[in-house]
């Protein structure tokens, strides 16, 4: 898959939001500050997505109309955030409706921190989008900040991990681009 044309359809903060016309979609999921935006702004090839340093800054859904044929969405990261915890709790119910109503979603790509073991948050979306039978990638970004052994060490960790082990593997790298092709194969089979 070539990403030709890609632009910034909207900001979605409730369901009677979700732009038209209604294609299928894509959803980037990670913790906050996993590297979720860049990630996109490296697949794409443009800054589209805002990054920022401070969790949280993502607070909604951002839809991007690739190729006029579907929709990247960047998710707001789940774990830790420097919001209130009441607009934590919407972003869930929002979030898990969206999810588990949605008939349009393909592919939910989960980016989780290769330098990190997989914390509780990450196991919990693992778990819940295997449960709903949502189609999902594993993308471990940063791949790039590991040597060698410890690079196979935390992917073989992975791939023998009963939460993770029916996902798609992709190990990732925003900065040096390891893993876009993969990622854009993995996308172009579901939809």
């Amino acid at each position: 898959m070539n990403i030709e044309t890609i632009e910034f359809i909207a900001s979605v903060y409730r369901n009677h939001q979700v732009p038209e016309p209604r294609l299928s979609e894509v959803a980037f999921f990670g913790r906050s500050n996993v590297g979720k935006s860049t990630l996109l702004n490296m697949l794409t090839g443009k800054k589209l997505a805002r990054i920022s340093s401070t969790p949280g800054k993502t607070q909604c859904l951002n839809y991007y109309r690739v190729n006029d044929s579907f929709y990247l969405v960047d998710a707001p990261g789940y774990g830790y955030a420097k919001v209130p915890e009441k607009l934590k709790l919407a972003w869930k119910r929002f979030i898990d409706e969206w999810v588990s109503e949605n008939n349009r979603l393909k592919l939910v790509i989960q980016i989780i921190d290769a330098r990190l073991e997989p914390q509780a948050s990450d196991l919990q979306m693992a778990e819940w989008l295997n449960y709903h039978r949502i189609p999902s990638a594993l993308v471990v970004n940063k791949i790039d900040k590991l040597s060698h052994s410890q690079r196979q060490k935390n992917l073989k960790q992975l791939s023998e991990s009963e939460v993770y082990s029916k996902m798609n593997l992709i190990p990732a790298s925003a900065q040096s681009g390891e893993g876009k092709r993969d990622i854009l194969s993995a996308i172009s089979f579901h939809l």
